[in-house]
């Protein structure tokens, strides 16, 4: 069987077919000269990741998309990250980096510190004193609660709720009411350090009250009625 020849492409097929080579090849060296932009975005998590003791405690940072058609020489040397002037590095926040004695720039990072806290596993009405039953751990970002939140079931089983709340309500310091640790008629010790002499003396309360409440209080050894702040389940401050 004889081969068949193949025919020559013709002179401007061959012109087209070199123009594309060296387009391809002008365009990998154009991409081999210019900064990774996913290089870029690496060195501002880790950056982040690093400041806060990386994402061992629940720590994440997700670096926000650079704008594609972004044209920076690539680096010689390492990329330098750096904290932006007044800036926390939490929630959503900007981290520079720089290629020394080049360029820089500001990357958006989103930083969330994901961790298991407490929630209402339904709804609840006021005054329903918690049970474990009640509680369950959601994940979220605690950065965002401003309100503070409890992750220790035993920090607030028996305590109270000071109003209704639907479930999956995350509970916070505002939502829970601590049982006193100071009761009505309880023997306290009256604690006073004025001009820097402390002085205690064996009182008595006149009403319930939880760290940090104002109460009054009858000193035993004077007769006189007291105000004070309760600091534990047996002392009151007295001022």
């Amino acid at each position: 069987m004889t081969a068949t020849k193949r025919a020559p492409l013709p002179p401007f097929c061959r012109s087209i077919l070199a123009g594309l080579l060296l387009l391809i090849a002008a365009t990998g060296a154009a991409d081999n000269s210019r900064q990774a932009l996913d290089d870029i975005r690496a060195t501002a998590e880790a950056f982040v990741l690093a400041r806060l003791g990386g994402n061992a405690n629940g720590t994440t940072a997700s670096a926000g998309q650079l704008d594609p058609r972004l044209r920076l020489a690539r680096c010689q040397q390492a990329l330098v990250a750096f904290a932006v002037a007044g800036d926390r590095l939490k929630g959503n926040t900007s981290v520079g980096v720089q290629c020394p004695g080049s360029w820089r720039l500001y990357v958006p990072v989103k930083v969330e510190t994901l961790r298991p806290v407490l929630a209402l596993r339904h709804s609840l009405d006021r005054g329903k004193i918690l049970g474990p039953d009640d509680l369950e751990f959601v994940t979220v970002d605690t950065d965002r609660l401003v309100r503070g939140y409890y992750a220790d079931m035993a920090s607030v089983t028996g305590h109270t709720l000071k109003r209704s709340a639907a479930g999956g309500t995350i509970l916070t310091h505002t939502l829970v009411q601590e049982p006193p640790v100071i009761q009505r008629g309880q023997r306290v010790s009256l604690v006073s350090s004025g001009s820097g002499i402390a002085v205690q003396a064996p009182g008595e309360a006149l009403a319930d009250a939880r760290i940090g409440d104002r109460l009054h209080v009858r000193n035993l050894s004077s007769g006189k009625t007291v105000q004070g702040i309760a600091r534990s389940s047996g002392t009151v401050e007295v001022y």
